[in-house]
């Protein structure tokens, strides 16, 4: 089958494993949209002013629907998407509890109970033990101490995988003004958990995840890779053609503000795409 993935045009395709790879270009245009969105919170205004708001809902800067634009067009050009194939043979399952956090936050309800038999499901519940459910920053740091998180981060210390995806979340918590020198405590946590539920899906015979990807591509499957060598270039690639971008949206975006008149605040997904198809 074909996937699709945004890669950063300067990114080194060297290593493919948990790679989150949608049926349609669609999910993968919808999450770069998502990634620049998640950076600061925002809302459009019923005169088309964008209003910047911090972490507690305070509004602290205002800008014109225009400057977002380009500011997004500046961030979305730093994509492609690129076409895969990829062949799995024996996917596993998970809900998607994880919003923007590695798979590990989701804690053990993260496999779909009706994928496994019992007995693999108390499997699964030891490897998140002592967590139970989602597992929010808070909970990390009552259940577990700053020693014995430095002592997971160390066991890594030559795993590679760990290595390049501790240096993404570095990068978000950066992109988000967040302390990463507190932020990494509960990533560190969380990668640990999502690698070792790689490590029994492994040794279980699956060969990659599957889920329904609700908030972006509109529920279609995501895949995600659990080996290096399951992807396939096509060498075909979607561009972001700003100036397209440009002439179009803002018409978009205003018709689709409009017709939310009747709503004091709503939260929407993709705005920025005037919620429309990306891909046209």
């Amino acid at each position: 089958m074909y996937v699709y993935n945004a890669d950063r045009n300067d990114s080194k395709k060297n290593n493919f494993v948990l790679k989150h790879l949608g049926i349609s270009p669609v999910s993968a245009a919808e999450r770069v949209e998502g990634m620049f969105a998640h950076q600061k919170i925002c809302s459009i205004r019923p005169d088309l002013l964008v209003d910047v708001h911090d972490r507690s809902g305070v509004v602290i800067k205002t800008k014109t629907l225009e400057q977002h634009l380009v500011d997004f067009c500046n961030y979305a050009k730093q994509f492609h998407i690129s076409e895969y194939l990829f062949q799995p043979k024996r996917p596993l399952r998970l809900v998607d509890l994880w919003e923007d956090d590695p798979i590990g936050s989701a804690g053990p309800m993260v496999v779909d109970p009706n994928e496994v038999p019992i007995s693999k499901g108390r499997e699964i519940k030891s490897i998140f033990y002592p967590f139970s459910g989602v597992i929010y920053p808070q909970e990390v740091y009552s259940k577990m101490s700053r020693k014995e998180i430095k002592r997971i981060k160390k066991s890594y210390s030559h795993n590679a995988i760990f290595k390049e995806e501790m240096g993404k979340r570095k990068a978000r918590s950066k992109a988000i003004g967040e302390d990463f020198n507190q932020a990494q405590y509960q990533e560190i946590v969380w990668l640990d958990l999502t690698l070792k539920l790689r490590t029994w899906a492994l040794s279980e015979g699956y060969d990659s995840f599957v889920y329904s990807n609700i908030k972006e591509g509109d529920g279609e499957d995501t895949f995600i890779t659990l080996l290096p060598e399951q992807l396939k270039s096509t060498g075909n690639a979607f561009k972001f053609l700003e100036e397209k971008y440009l002439k179009e949206m803002p018409l978009a975006i205003q018709e689709m503000v409009n017709s939310y008149h009747d709503c004091s605040f709503e939260l929407i997904h993709h705005a920025l795409w005037g919620q429309k198809n990306p891909i046209d």
